[in-house]
């Protein structure tokens, strides 16, 4: 399964408010890492995007109680993201994919945001 999320980088909100809600700490860390505000605005946008795209691949629409928060995303030494799913999420990987993984690929300009999450 694939889940595809397109976005504008303007429209995204880089508040400590919106970023409790949908980030963990360790991935709000790696946005303040950024070393300008454009390139930030791009972080949170890119999360936000991997996010979707995430519950998009697994099926889960915004009545299956799927949070932000049962998503999380890292990158390893290279820089390449990966994410690892919680709770409805997990269930659904679980249920659904027989607990395959899920591959995330992201990418950005200082406009627009796209991320692509398959199941493998």
């Amino acid at each position: 399964m694939i889940g595809i999320d397109i976005d504008d980088v303007e429209r995204f909100d880089c508040s400590e408010k919106f970023l409790a809600k949908i980030a963990y700490e360790d991935e709000i860390a790696h946005i303040e890492r950024a070393k300008c505000d454009s390139l930030r605005k791009q972080r949170v946008a890119s999360l936000f995007s991997a996010k979707e795209a995430v519950m998009k691949a697994l099926g889960l629409g915004k009545t299956s109680g799927v949070s932000f928060k049962d998503i999380k995303m890292s990158h390893d030494e290279s820089g390449k993201p990966f994410v690892e799913v919680f709770g409805i999420a997990k269930q659904a990987l679980e249920e659904r994919y027989n607990g395959k993984k899920i591959e995330i690929s992201l990418s950005h300009t200082p406009t627009t945001v796209v991320a692509v999450a398959v199941i493998i």
